[in-house]
């Protein structure tokens, strides 16, 4: 369009013909669907819709065009704001000039579930009535607000914000008015932004009798002087509404502590509750259970795709793997294809089917897809976070791609991001990925997407290339690979994994130790009940310059033999290094420094881990307080059971030295919180969420079960049952008939009326 209007302007010599374009507000909308350097390019003017933050289609009270969002907004819910949405554009790439701000002449409406509840976010069965003129429920045009206002309305500006709301009755809508406008223009006016656009002029005071002013178009006029210094007239003022209308006492409160109750106290209070006229007597069988923060311990074990590629007695299959062992599968490695998450190979799709059907035996295990690894590199990372539109495009057709697969979540393994460059993109598509798992399962109602990545045990990696504080605020797990301390690219022997450093090792050898990088990571910021702990189901092999010379330093050639089923030099897996033990005049050695095992015979030398090595570290783990474990691989323990001891000995082993274990639980970050039952919860404005006064009652409807529901006293929540046949109805907030409850009609129905 812009190439045809200025080549027919040159051809007709006369004034090119703009072109402009309404865009959106919404994160997911920007960022999964505008290359904003490249529109921009090509724009006059780029009309953003500042407005429809909030209305009759969300549960909560919320302003149709907030400034700023509220303190009581969930991390989610603070990006919809006319601030953030005008600010995230000139992030993609929009310049200030051509952005033009919307700013609306009609408010968003609700109607509230409890009259003394009127705040922002307060529940809301729906939409407010609809207006005489406009007649569309949950919406008023500004003229139909004033009559509101003039009739008993009440008026609430809203410091926060920077916009007034008001209520009449159980009626509430958030609009601008001219107090607000005139906010707004002189926040466009220090950001340097290019204008305001409206939606829209006929929906002004447009006749200028309604609102009082006796101004014509007044929210108008108002950008129109603020803007362009054009008068509305010598005598003409705003309209101070919080004057003329009614006006209510908005109480802004510190929380009380909590009050904590025994079981007896509970039910005591529960049994003086005086419920509204028409609900039945409803008795609370449900026992009360005060929980500590803790949790049980994860282990997260990765599973790689090339591992059904081994031969004969090493070839492993998701069928292989045991479900009930690992509290989260993580299948390694999807890859990169033209910016987007794809199969690695061409038999990947065939092998996640497999890998999610093992839910089918542990409804509990989590399935996640990783993407990266060693092989894979940093540089399509680097790619990928260098454009702004071509990462969230991959954050949005990610999130396709694992819920069309049925995964539970996706695992980032880039190894490494080095530089300020690089740390900084890092956060970025870790925030970006957060962002929109919380935003996708708000809107799809399923449970979020899960978030992890592999990082360094390397002091040196981990300060080059990492911002911890900031990645431990989106990430729900910190895979540690605290391995490959040592190996064949070394020239003397040093133990894969060793959990404390030899007594005569150098300074720097003290810090290759899974102790101390652990330790590095809590150093750094890292939350201990996130970070996992690699675990590794291998060990690493050297060939020996002198067979006399075998223990921690000895000299070596390089890498050991291959093992005949994992095929790599300097590499062993556990099962391999069982047969490595049984052979004759081998010699097993267990180092009481570094609490770990390594073998030797001839000019082989194997360190690993075994049974006893990890107990250690699992006492270790459970000493220091970390959220679990990382086993890299399953397929690498003795999934056959051929070294004696049962299969899988080592992850068996771990997961019995954890059972008596709870982690717990302290951090709370921006989009989640630990919670009294020791799990992470996010923090989800669809989430029932008692914040009463002390001693306010209100009922809330279990969206999972209608004959379910939740009473809130004061900050306390208690789970309830209808009685039998009776479903909730939040719009009475009585125990009711399901006939009468929409969405709940499959429960019994209400018996005939007799004749």
């Amino acid at each position: 369009l812009r190439e045809a209007f200025e080549a027919e302007a040159q051809e007709v010599k006369k004034p090119r013909l703009l072109l402009t374009a309404a865009v959106p507000v919404g994160p997911d909308n920007i960022k999964s669907g505008y290359d904003v350097p490249a529109v921009a390019s090509y724009l006059d003017f780029i009309n953003v819709m500042a407005y429809d933050f909030h209305g009759k289609w969300e549960r909560e009270t919320g302003h149709n065009a907030p400034l700023y969002s509220p303190s009581s907004d969930s991390e989610w819910r603070k990006q919809l704001s006319v601030d953030h949405a005008a600010h995230l554009w000139v992030k993609l790439g929009a310049p200030k000039e051509k952005l033009v701000i919307g700013m609306p002449t009609y408010g968003r409406t609700f109607t509230l579930s409890n009259m003394n509840n009127f705040k922002v976010n307060s529940p809301a069965s729906g939409g407010g009535k609809a207006g005489e003129y406009t007649k569309e429920a949950g919406f008023l045009a500004y003229y139909e607000v004033c009559e509101i206002l003039k009739n008993g309305g009440a008026y609430v500006w809203d410091e926060e914000m920077k916009v007034p709301y008001a209520i009449q009755g159980d009626q509430w809508v958030g609009f601008d008015d001219e107090r607000s406008i005139r906010n707004k223009m002189r926040w466009i006016k220090d950001n340097g932004f290019g204008g305001a656009m409206v939606w829209s002029v006929d929906m002004d005071d447009f006749s200028g009798s309604v609102c009082g002013g006796d101004v014509k178009y007044p929210l108008i006029g108002a950008m129109r002087e603020e803007l362009r210094g054009i008068s509305r007239g010598k005598d003409k003022k705003d309209v101070d509404w919080s004057k003329v209308a009614a006006s209510v006492i908005v109480e802004v409160t510190e929380k009380p502590s909590p009050i904590k109750l025994s079981l007896s106290e509970i039910q005591e209070k529960l049994s003086k509750i005086k419920k509204p006229t028409k609900t039945h007597v409803i008795k609370n069988n449900n026992a009360v259970s005060i929980d500590k923060n803790r949790r049980e311990p994860q282990i997260l074990c990765y599973l790689t795709s090339w591992s059904s590629k081994r031969p004969s007695a090493g070839r492993f299959m998701p069928e292989n793997v045991d479900p009930t062992l690992c509290t989260h599968i993580i299948y390694a490695f999807a890859t990169l294809k033209d910016h987007k998450l794809s199969e690695g190979d061409e038999k990947d799709s065939e092998m996640y089917d497999k890998v999610v059907a093992l839910r089918e035996k542990n409804p509990n295990l989590k399935v996640l897809l990783a993407i990266g690894g060693w092989a894979f590199g940093s540089t399509p990372f680097k790619e990928l976070t260098s454009n702004v539109f071509r990462m969230n495009q991959f954050v949005y057709e990610a999130i396709e791609f694992l819920r069309d697969y049925q995964f539970n979540g996706l695992d980032i393994d880039w190894e490494y991001p080095r530089g300020a460059d690089d740390r900084a993109a890092f956060v970025s598509l870790l925030k970006e990925l957060r962002l929109a798992f919380e935003g996708e399962a708000k809107t799809s109602g399923q449970p979020r997407l899960l978030l992890s990545a592999a990082v360094p045990a390397s002091f040196e990696a981990i300060a080059a290339g990492y911002d911890v504080p900031e990645i431990s605020k989106y990430l729900d797990y910190i895979n540690v690979m605290t391995y490959d301390f040592h190996g064949q690219w070394e020239r003397q022997v040093g133990h894969n994994s060793p959990l404390f450093p030899l007594e005569s090792a150098t300074s720097y050898q003290k810090k290759l130790t899974v102790d101390y990088s652990a330790r590095e990571w809590v150093r750094q910021g890292a939350p201990k009940e996130k970070l996992m702990i690699g675990m590794p189901t291998y060990g690493r092999s050297f060939t020996l310059i002198n067979e006399t010379q075998f223990d921690i330093g000895a000299p070596a050639s390089g890498g050991g033999l291959t093992g005949p089923f994992t095929n790599e030099a300097g590499f062993m897996s556990y099962y391999e290094i069982c047969d490595f033990l049984r052979e004759d005049n081998t010699t097993l050695v267990w180092d009481n420094e570094q609490m770990v095992p390594f073998a030797y015979r001839q000019d082989q030398w194997v360190g690993f881990d075994d049974e006893r090595s990890l107990k250690t570290k699992m006492a270790w783990l459970k000493e220091e307080g970390f959220g679990g474990i990382m086993v890299w691989s399953v397929d690498m323990d003795d999934f056959r059971g051929s070294c004696g001891t049962g299969k899988y000995p080592l992850i068996t082993t771990m997961k019995q030295e954890l059972g008596d274990y709870k982690v717990k639980l302290e951090y709370d970050g921006p989009y989640e919180s630990s919670n009294p039952n020791g799990q992470y919860t996010t923090k989800d404005p669809t989430e029932v969420v008692c914040e009463e006064e002390d001693g306010h009652i209100s009922y809330h409807p279990d969206k999972a079960d209608c004959t379910m529901y939740y009473m809130c006293e004061g900050e306390r929540k208690h789970h309830m049952p209808c009685p039998s046949n009776l479903v909730f109805n939040p719009n009475e907030n009585v125990c009711d008939w399901p006939e009468n409850v929409e969405g709940c009609t499959h429960h019994t129905q209400a018996p005939p009326a007799k004749r």
